[in-house]
């Protein structure tokens, strides 16, 4: 998360556009990455849609938009 919102913070934007940006973008990377947990092992042993659905919104849920604001939170801006 450090990394990316160094990369954010770098942009010229208000904070609370950069602030909107960095949470976008950390639960578009958690809904990738959810997906493609579903397809290696979650189409075998959990089919179906709905867990496809679980898969990607739990991670962009709480690693994504819960974490991402825990980090703003304990961040200071500059």
């Amino acid at each position: 998360m450090k990394q990316l919102w160094n990369v954010i913070n770098g942009l010229e934007a208000r904070k609370d556009v950069k602030a909107k940006v960095f949470l976008w973008i950390l639960a578009v990377a958690n809904i990738l990455i959810g997906a493609g947990l579903w397809l290696l092992i979650g189409r075998i042993f959990l089919p179906g849609i709905e867990w496809l659905i679980c898969f990607m919104g739990y991670p962009a849920m709480f690693i994504g938009l819960f974490g991402g604001l825990i980090y703003l939170c304990n961040h200071e801006f500059a």
